[in-house]
């Protein structure tokens, strides 16, 4: 009897164990946010038309003129009238991710602007609270040739690692930057580089929110990093809320809206070993080279490029997310620009749902294409 009991037992156990791998395997796949038929599971909110005359809002769930819609499988955001599109469910501790292409419209007031929208994250109540528009939250940008600023919608005050710079139209603000020191700020920062695709091209967009801290990441690079969302009026970290897409005069696409809850995301503690410290890079040569995991299994979401002028550098990445075993390796490819800044020096670390993976990187230098100069060789006749 006693026998037959331990068998139970250990058959219980197993089944046990069966089931948490099975339930494990489940949480971590990514689950589709958007079914690519209709909109089910998501609110919309428009505030008043630019052509209504009594400037009385849409309001919510109310679409006269098919700002949100499906067509072939996407979501098309027209930009016509301004608002939101929001997922009826809160989320906290996740990774999402999406792709975006622009289409051709733009609307009043921003028919001679850029291209604009926007990914807003921890959002809540009330709909009208950013312009009229959209919830308290944080923005990740979506806008032509600057995706992966962020913006404030009065989430709260979060703090960045900012820098002083200038655009090209000579305007002082603040960038994201990895070396400069910790301060709160509510204004717009700008991303550390441009990694979008050209226009025509569908743009991959991410968002790990890991409590009140969130990183940005544009076409697998780390572009921005939020930390310590507050909310001073509640005296409380800000860490989850609903995922709002924005309509904001410019017409765009949406497509492969997933999200995954980033504690299924198992992760080891990896030893990165590169096949090269430096990597001197040129514009005319492709350097390849391997970075290889000599410790446990860890999974690679990003890489991110720290420096100056980093978008300078045409990296060839994998498709992340990658999970890499020990002993396996990540093939990459450097290039540089035509027209690069010279002599500078860039570092590349690698990215997981839980921040950079420690204690590795590696240094890019851009150098100059080295030319070769032949000297007449006149034979000599003896003359």
């Amino acid at each position: 009897m006693k026998i037959i009991y331990l068998r139970k037992i250990t058959v219980l156990l197993f089944l046990f164990t069966l089931l948490s791998t099975v339930t494990f395997a489940q949480e971590a796949k990514w689950r589709s946010l958007f079914n690519g038929k209709d909109l089910k599971n998501w609110d919309t909110y428009l505030r008043a038309s630019p052509q209504s005359a009594d400037k009385t809002p849409i309001g919510l769930n109310n679409d006269p003129n098919q700002v949100f819609s499906v067509v072939d499988g996407t979501l098309r955001i027209s930009g016509q009238d301004w608002g939101g599109i929001a997922t009826k469910e809160s989320f906290s501790n996740y990774h999402i991710r999406f792709q975006i292409k622009w289409g051709e419209k733009r609307w009043p007031p921003r028919e001679n602007a850029k291209r604009d929208g926007g990914l807003l994250f921890h959002s809540s109540e009330p709909y009208d609270f950013g312009s009229k528009s959209w919830m308290r939250s944080m923005e990740l940008q979506i806008q032509e040739g600057d995706m992966g600023d962020a913006h404030n919608v009065g989430a709260g005050i979060p703090v960045f690692q900012l820098s002083k710079t200038k655009t090209p139209e000579g305007q002082d603000v603040q960038q994201y930057d990895p070396f400069a020191p910790f301060m709160t700020s509510t204004n717009r920062v700008f991303r550390s580089g441009n990694f979008e695709s050209p226009y025509g091209e569908w743009t991959t967009g991410e968002l790990v929110a890991h409590g009140s801290d969130a990183v940005f990441i544009i076409n697998g690079f780390v572009v921005n990093r939020i930390y310590n969302i507050f909310r001073t009026d509640l005296h409380e970290q800000v860490t989850s809320g609903r995922i709002q897409f924005q309509s904001e005069s410019g017409e765009h696409y949406l497509r492969n809206i997933e999200l995954r809850d980033i504690a299924s995301v198992k992760s080891g503690k990896p030893v990165f070993i590169s096949d090269k410290a430096q990597i001197d890079v040129t514009a005319d040569k492709i350097q390849n080279f391997k970075i290889t995991n000599n410790g446990e299994s860890v999974e690679i979401i990003a890489v991110e490029l720290l420096g100056k002028d980093i978008d300078q550098f045409n990296i060839k990445l994998p498709t992340f997310p990658l999970l890499v075993k020990k002993g396996e390796s990540l093939n990459l490819q450097a290039s540089l620009k035509p027209g690069s800044t010279l002599n500078n020096n860039v570092k590349l670390k690698l990215e997981t749902v839980y921040g950079p993976v420690s204690e590795f990187e590696i240094t890019l230098v851009s150098k100059q294409v080295k030319t070769h100069t032949f000297k007449n060789h006149i034979p000599n006749n003896g003359v």
